[in-house]
């Protein structure tokens, strides 16, 4: 026998091993289970018999008793009668009333009363005795003798006229040697057992005297048998195992059945017994247990084939596993580089887009501004076109999310356009575009996978097109039952080389293009369309794909859309235009010049975009080159906000945050700081927090959301409306008729406010908003006031500044300063002697802005369509997710597209509260609103 055949020959013997060690075990626990399964069915039918068992011995002693007492009650009367004389004649007629008393009182079991008084034989049922009938030799007399005092009970007999079994109780009276007896029927005896059999709470159910004589038995045949004269019976048998037993419970087999009995003793010796026959029960029991073992032997069979068959793919599967082990390292190797290469790119990325947005900022020249806007685009495009990598990484990590937000359609057309039509330019191609003018352009969806879909197809679509044409059509389809959804409907046409049936799969395919051969100076890496799929079944659409060799290419999808607002894309040429026309030039919402933070970023251009962003606020900013130089400066001076950059080389922001947070007794210790980034993936937030930070920016840095976490972080004490310490430039406002009669108050600046708020649209929404809620906060305060509750009416007083100041009211806003300061530092004289004259300076607004509210505004809210519950509801939801995420620039997007509606009566309270929540920046306030 060779090496190979003695291993063989080994596998084979372990598996027997195995096999038999497995039988074995598996044989022991369901034999084990199998006595467990047994005893615990044996120990309910006991339980179950014992209930049985101790109701009827409980019904037969109560029936008993009956008799009992009717023959002590008779005995007394009688032994009554004998001490005072009672001729004989009385005594006899007691007997035949009382008997046919008692009759009605046993319910027809008592066969009447008799006595023999002083040898004189009475009856009470009118029966005479024959000649000779001498009653001393009756058993119930000598019953009675040998039981003086007591009831005595004759063994029971069988009622040769009735077929019943009776008993005869007797009891001895006064004398000594007169007796009183009554015949009593044991029928009912014989009903309670019948009874229990026929309602199944009982197999057998029997009742036997203290000779084991059947007195009852739920079978009548039984009745009178004496069990222990036959042999064998089930009677015999029944009675050995009881004499036998220790308990009140035992098991005994008779024939091919299996009973388990309890027996229960009743008055006068007598056993009442209740059987149930469990053959059936056990012979079920067994029959699983049987079929338990064939199942078990036939799942180690099983067992046994599968080893064998695993015993031979073994050595495949280890090559396979290493090819895996391999393949994962080369994908976390990939993973890597694509998460390093999303950082290094957009680092630089940062800066360019920083240094646009200066000139966007800065610049007058209506073509540098149109240029800058190109220019933002293309950058926006290019991170795009980053993103796909990092897309295509989500998508196989199953972490790629849908964000849906409102956006313009015309804007995101222009781009797609100035983007496409550059590279179609560059191959002779015509760029035709069928733009169907009535499709909505506010919608509301992801604009950005959108928008990478159709880049991807029209980009797809110009590299395999050589000559002709390549179309975009864009247009919209209603749907009946959804008034405020759309589909939008996308398709690009290309007269290019088409496609093969057979290398359609491979269109779809990762890192895959159609015949390689031919198309080998295409550029890509042939994700495109494998995202595309993606994508679009993540927002519930699919890609149709029509194509002709040698022809050219249909793409088209749909997909839907909620409508924002119902205005007609139109021309979009022109919409692009006055977009741009429409450019709002950058004004600062706040200033800070007491402010000091630092800003952390290995990388000099960074620092610069960041000084340039922030330069307008008029905050100082300190710059560090590492983490070790931001560490030293934080040691020496006192920051308002802390920015680190979060991968810097030798220290990242993480490390740096970590030994920062180490110097308690640093000046820095309780200082926010906030993790700059370019790893914008979905999680990101939560990935900070959880690393210590208060918050994060992802680069390229946002204007708008920088500015707005310097308003949440910075001091408030240190924040100055724009124009508080510098006049503001004076331009020609065209002030709308409504806010006429505010032009010569006094109180107010309408250029700070209109400065503060962006424009006149903007800025009558929050100056409605300080009107309505006078009637709100002046009672709040006088309140607070009455109530000597200093706390809250400095917070109510801080929150009327900040608004006072935002809509151009800066005297009175100074006012609620000074009374602020006061309630910060205790001072109640202050406050006693300012109080009444600021809240009547407060009370008087109302009056001079009811003039606009209520004459020039009624006429244009009743033209707004009102919003519908199912549109509120909606709306909260989104204020919501807004206010948990503190998304400032979302909950104002979401208050100023509201603008264009008229709210229901029932919810202007409720969303009054919500606005002025939003301008503050409340996010407690605004979650307590909508979750209450």
């Amino acid at each position: 026998m060779d090496a190979k055949q003695q291993e063989k020959m080994n596998s084979v013997l372990k598996r027997v091993d195995v096999t038999t060690i497995i039988i074995l075990f598996f044989l022991m626990v369901v034999m084990a289970y199998y006595a467990m399964l047994q005893s615990e069915m044996k120990q309910k039918i006991i339980v179950n018999q014992e209930l049985v068992a101790t109701r009827s011995a409980s019904q037969i002693n109560d029936y008993l008793s009956t008799g009992v007492d009717i023959i002590r009650v008779a005995s007394c009367t009688l032994d009554d009668m004998i001490r005072k004389g009672k001729s004989h004649a009385e005594m006899r007629d007691y007997l035949l009333n009382q008997s046919g008393a008692i009759e009605h009182i046993s319910g027809g079991n008592s066969m009447g009363l008799y006595a023999i008084v002083q040898d004189d034989f009475l009856d009470g049922t009118g029966w005479t005795p024959h000649a000779g009938f001498v009653p001393q030799e009756r058993p119930w007399y000598g019953g009675a003798m040998a039981n003086i005092g007591h009831v005595a009970v004759v063994d029971p007999y069988l009622d040769a006229q009735t077929h019943t079994m009776m008993i005869t109780l007797s009891k001895s009276l006064c004398d000594v040697k007169s007796v009183a007896a009554m015949d009593f029927s044991l029928g009912h005896l014989q009903t309670i057992t019948e009874e229990l059999a026929v309602h199944g709470e009982s197999d057998i159910e029997i009742v036997m005297d203290r000779k084991y004589q059947v007195v009852a038995h739920s079978n009548k045949a039984e009745v009178g048998k004496c069990y222990l004269n036959e042999e064998g019976t089930f009677g015999r048998a029944l009675i050995d195992k009881m004499r036998s037993a220790d308990e009140k419970y035992f098991s005994f087999r008779f024939g091919d059945a299996e009973y388990i009995a309890y027996t229960m003793p009743v008055a006068n010796s007598w056993q009442c017994v209740s059987v149930f026959d469990a053959t059936s029960t056990f012979a079920q029991l067994r029959r699983t247990f049987v079929l338990t073992i064939f199942v078990l032997l036939l799942v180690v069979s099983i067992l046994m084939v599968i080893m064998t068959r695993y015993e031979k793919k073994t050595r495949l599967a280890q090559e396979l596993n290493q090819k895996a082990e391999s393949a994962a390292l080369a994908n976390e190797a990939k993973s890597a580089f694509l998460s390093n290469m999303s950082h290094e790119i957009r680092t630089p990325i940062n800066a360019v887009l920083g240094m646009n947005e200066m000139i966007l900022r800065e610049s007058h020249e209506p073509n540098v501004i149109e240029y800058a806007e190109n220019l933002r685009n293309a950058g926006n495009t290019l991170l795009g076109l980053i993103n796909d990598i990092l897309d295509f990484s989500k998508i196989e990590a199953g972490k790629l999310e849908i964000i849906p937000v409102d956006y313009d359609l015309s804007s995101m057309l222009n781009d797609l356009v100035n983007m496409i039509h550059t590279r179609a330019d560059a191959k002779g191609l015509s760029l035709l575009l069928d733009f169907d003018q009535e499709t909505p352009k506010r919608l509301f969806g992801d604009e950005v996978r959108v928008k990478q879909v159709i880049t991807n197809i029209l980009t797809n679509a110009v590299k395999y097109t050589e000559k002709g044409s390549v179309t975009l059509a864009v247009g919209f389809e209603r749907i009946p039952e959804e008034p405020n959804d759309v589909e939008l409907c996308v398709t690009v046409k290309d007269t290019g080389i088409g496609i093969k049936p057979e290398d359609m799969e491979k269109l779809f395919s990762k890192f895959e293009r159609i015949e390689e051969k031919r198309n080998r100076n295409v550029e890509g890496t042939g994700l495109g369309m494998a995202i595309t799929i993606n994508l679009l079944e993540k927002m519930g659409s699919a890609l149709q794909v029509e194509s002709t060799y040698g022809v050219g290419s249909t793409f088209s999808f749909k997909l839907r859309q909620r409508v924002v607002k119902w205005e007609p894309l139109g021309d979009y040429k022109a919409s692009y235009q006055a977009l741009l026309k429409g450019h709002k030039k950058y004004h600062e919402k706040f200033t800070a010049p007491e402010a000091l933070v630092l800003m952390v970023d290995d990388n000099p251009m960074n620092l610069t975009v960041f000084k340039s962003l922030i330069k307008q606020t008029r905050v100082q900013v300190d710059t560090a080159n590492d983490g070790d130089e931001g560490l030293l400066l934080a040691q020496d001076k006192k920051y308002d906000i802390i920015f680190l950059d979060h991968m810097m080389p030798r220290k990242d922001g993480v490390e740096t945050l970590h030994e920062l947070k180490e110097q308690a007794d640093g000046p820095n210790f309780t200082t926010p700081v906030i993790c700059l980034t370019a790893n914008a993936i979905s999680g990101a937030r939560e990935q900070y927090m959880e690393a210590g930070f208060n918050d994060y920016l992802t680069k390229p840095i946002d204007t708008d959301r920088l500015e707005k976490m310097l308003l949440a972080y910075l001091p408030k004490e240190k924040l100055r409306a724009a124009g508080h310490e510098e006049v503001m430039e004076q331009e020609n406002l065209e002030l709308p008729d409504c806010l006429a009669p505010l032009k010569g108050a006094g109180w107010l600046d309408l250029s700070i406010g209109i400065k503060n708020s962006g424009s006149v649209e903007a800025y009558l929404p929050l100056l409605k908003i300080f009107y309505d809620s006078i009637d709100e906060m002046a009672p709040a305060i006088e309140g607070f006031y009455a109530d000597r509750n200093l706390k809250d009416y400095t917070i109510k007083v801080h929150a009327l500044k900040s608004s006072a100041r935002i809509i151009g009211a800066k005297e009175f806003g100074e006012e609620a300063q000074l009374l602020e300061n006061a309630g910060k530092a205790g001072n109640m004289d202050y406050i006693r002697a300012h109080h009444e004259n600021f809240i009547e300076t407060y009370r008087g607004f109302k009056a001079q802005l009811a003039e606009v509210f209520e004459a020039g505004m009624p006429a244009a809210e009743k033209e707004k369509p009102e919003a519908d519950m199912e549109l509120m509801e909606a709306v909260y939801e989104e204020l919501l997710a807004a206010a948990e995420e503190m998304d400032s620039d979302r909950l104002e997007e979401i208050i100023a597209e509201m603008d264009d509606y008229r709210i229901p009566e029932t919810e202007v309270e409720l969303y009054k509260k919500i606005k002025q929540a939003v301008e503050h920046f409340e996010y407690e306030t605004i979650l307590s609103l909508l979750n209450h």
